[in-house]
């Protein structure tokens, strides 16, 4: 399949993949609209293990962007993130990547120095990320701070 953002879904593992994505059985407890049917989380594993053995089709050679981006975008979402999330990104149409790694903590989620305060309906973040990889591919980058630096480092 090939992974740059305006490829056109025209393999046979594009189309399995936007039909799944339609289907709601990209992420079955996402909302529907998102990829999903808004079923329990614990019935997603099953379910895609099945889809797996009826099928195997081809995935782009950046698996994260449908293991990491849409399951990390598919939590709590404020202003235009709130819109659905594309099935451009499950079909691998549209690369998402991950700013996480930062300088002394690279990708230690508990040592993220990046803090996000809210200012009215937006989110003003500060803080250095290092390095993202596919990020010259991506359409949008999924950004991890810490919001209350009170909370223990495994809650904020």
């Amino acid at each position: 399949m090939n992974c740059s953002r305006n490829s056109a879904r025209v393999d046979a593992g594009g189309r399995f993949l936007g039909e799944q994505f339609d289907r709601g059985l990209a992420w079955v407890h996402f909302e529907p609209g998102s990829g999903g049917l808004g079923l329990s989380p614990s019935l997603h594993q099953r379910i895609a293990a099945r889809l797996l053995r009826r099928a195997r089709p081809a995935h782009c050679s950046q698996p994260h962007r449908v293991r990491h981006g849409g399951p990390d975008a598919g939590g709590p979402r404020h202003g235009e993130a709130k819109r659905p999330l594309p099935a451009p990104l499950f079909t691998g149409e549209e690369v998402w990547c991950q700013l996480f790694s930062e300088p002394g903590a690279g990708s230690d989620v508990a040592s993220l120095g990046s803090r996000a305060v809210r200012d009215g309906d937006e989110w003003v973040v500060n803080g250095q990320k290092v390095w993202t990889t596919v990020a010259h591919l991506s359409a949008f980058g999924l950004l991890i701070a810490r919001t209350d630096p009170d909370l223990p480092k495994h809650r904020a």
